[in-house]
């Protein structure tokens, strides 16, 4: 391992004014959102920062990488909260955020093909202009870009009628970690062979570095209406969404909260004690299709136990939900347990929630199954001041997520391991996360791509 002189071969591939190497700058690439980061002990310094403009650029550094076997981070806007994007010790951060270019739009195929670098802020608003959208609408939608979101396999608040990330990435220009660029061909459908992509999305940049994709755009919906109605608790108003979609209707949005969750959106008082579970629907599309979706959603919620909450309440959800990566940490720490488990076992493991928290006198920001049923996920803070040390939250953070997956269910739906979870991939994949090893080993026979994350 020569670090000199990878330093000196990073400035002659992208100049010296695109090596960042002072201490500042280390610093704060040092981290990403992962909670536990917040405090210094966990910092690891990068060796240095290095911030490419082209996808040739990215193989010369790949290709320097293997010649001085110093491992590489692919980053992108640093938004999640797993660990996904933070060097370990002599390693070289690249950052792709220079890399924001649109390379080509068809309006005819519904496509857009963008460098892995462009927000999805700034790709949502150039479509827009055009009568288009791109429908990844995640929490981090300022910031996120589109390489990070794909790394992570993200997900956004218009999943439920556009699909995850995945369904949404058509090709991918990647290079791999031996220096070798590949470029998928961006057909929605192939009966060619092994799903490629699929070998990067939600592999977090261990197998190679993202830094072009191709993407599904859709037209811009022509109407948007949004529901929230109050329940007596959480598992009436999960199971008014189950009979709702088993009468055929998606929402573009569904989002099931306990108690914390409607206190967030409604104002203390407006509604009685007698009200614990809300949901809240959003469907989006044609004039008439929505209009017909609404009346049938509410034909349903006449039947059920239920109060409308009215279109403040609803308005304020959408509008905060877009504004939450701003105020997530108000509290302080904020983290999120991103689990999801088997429908016939959602109730089951929302109640072991409640108990868990007060257990470890936890703070619980809300209990709430979003996008999917299956999904349970917890939105938690802890500060200087909290009952619990950092590392006993850790602990306890891991019984949660080991009992998510002894009902059946995944530790991570939507953010992704990093180095969150790694020590229980074996646990929760088996034999299969041997089959991962294996191919990480194949493609990555120095290990410089990102190593450590994923358990990889």
């Amino acid at each position: 391992m020569n670090t000199n002189e990878m330093l000196k071969d990073l400035e002659k591939i992208v100049g010296p004014n695109n090596v960042l190497k002072d201490k500042c700058d280390l610093l704060t690439y040092s981290r990403d959102r992962y909670p536990p980061l917040v405090f210094p002990q966990f910092l690891k310094m990068p060796l240095a920062v290095v911030c490419p403009a082209t996808t040739h650029e990215v193989i010369k550094i790949v290709l320097a990488a293997n010649k001085h076997l110093i491992p590489l981070v692919p980053r992108g806007g640093g938004t999640n909260f797993s660990g996904s994007a933070i060097p370990i010790e002599n390693s070289v951060i690249v950052d792709l955020t220079k890399m924001n270019k649109i390379v080509n739009i068809d309006e005819d195929a519904l496509y857009i093909k963008v460098q892995a670098g462009m927000t999805i802020k700034d790709l949502e608003e150039t479509l827009n202009k055009k009568g288009f959208t791109f429908p990844h609408d995640p929490g981090s939608f300022p910031s996120a870009t589109v390489g990070g979101s794909i790394s992570t396999n993200a997900f956004g608040w218009r999943s439920g009628k556009y699909g995850y990330l995945k369904h949404l990435v058509l090709g991918l220009q990647v290079v791999l970690p031996t220096g070798t660029m590949i470029e998928t061909r961006s057909m929605p459908k192939s009966s060619t062979g092994l799903d490629v992509n699929s070998l990067f999305i939600g592999t977090e940049g261990t197998l190679g570095i993202i830094t072009e994709a191709t993407l599904r755009i859709f037209p811009m919906p022509e109407k948007r209406i949004i529901l929230f109605y109050a329940f007596p608790n959480f598992e009436e108003a999960l199971r008014a969404l189950i009979i709702i979609k088993k009468r055929g209707l998606y929402p573009t949005t569904q989002l099931v909260v306990d108690e914390a969750g409607i206190e967030e959106f409604v104002k203390k008082g407006e509604i009685g004690k007698a009200y614990k579970g809300g949901l809240i629907l959003a469907y989006e599309g044609l004039k008439e299709e929505v209009e017909v979706q609404k009346m049938e959603t509410v034909k349903i919620l006449k039947t059920k136990k239920c109060i409308d909450l009215g279109e403040d309440a609803a308005q304020n959800f959408w509008e905060l939900r877009h504004k939450m990566y701003s105020i997530m940490n108000k509290e302080g720490t904020y983290d999120n347990i991103d689990t999801a488990v088997p429908l016939n076992k959602t109730v089951e493991f929302y109640k072991y929630l409640k108990r868990w928290a007060k257990k470890y006198k936890i703070k619980s920001l809300g209990i709430s199954s979003w996008m999917l049923p299956e999904n349970i996920s917890i939105d938690l803070v802890f500060n200087a001041s909290s009952d619990i040390s950092i590392k006993e939250y850790l602990k306890a953070r891991d019984e949660a997520v080991i009992k998510a997956l002894e009902l059946g269910g995944t530790s991570s739906y939507c953010i992704g391991i990093g180095v969150r979870y790694g020590h229980l991939m074996k646990k929760e994949h088996g034999a299969a996360f041997d089959i991962m090893r294996a191919v990480k080993k194949t493609l990555d026979p120095n290990n410089i791509m990102n190593p450590g994350k994923m358990g990889l």
